[in-house]
């Protein structure tokens, strides 16, 4: 839902994207199996508010983002730590995708749909 601070281009496409991944792979698997950090970060990709962009030197300690799979761990701390879990999140999945191509995003999950694990779709 869009509440009357979050009425821009950039947090409608975010939404949005939440609601392509939730079409792509069902209710139960993106709640289930799609870590938080991956979700919040493919939504990032379409997001280009800047106070999500991380410096060079901070994008090399995104990874630790990597252990925030839960909606708790993700959305932890005060709002500076939020920010830098979103802005790391972007980073890590844009990295990723730029391995993997992103054209083959919708596939994967298409793949994540039809059983196969998590871990199993993100492999490059």
């Amino acid at each position: 839902m869009v509440g009357p601070k979050g009425q821009s281009v950039d947090v409608v496409a975010h939404e949005l994207m939440h609601a392509e991944i939730h079409h792509r792979v069902g209710y139960l698997k993106r709640f289930l199996q799609l870590p938080t950090w991956f979700d919040e970060g493919v939504a990032m990709q379409v997001d280009y508010r800047t106070r999500y962009s991380l410096s060079p030197q901070d994008s090399q300690t995104a990874d630790y983002v990597r252990d925030l799979t839960t909606f708790s761990s993700f959305f932890k701390g005060d709002e500076q730590a939020v920010v830098r879990n979103y802005a790391s999140a972007k980073q890590v999945v844009a990295s990723w995708l730029s391995k993997v191509g992103t054209t083959s995003l919708y596939a994967r999950l298409q793949r994540l749909k039809n059983g196969e694990s998590f871990d199993e779709i993100v492999t490059e």
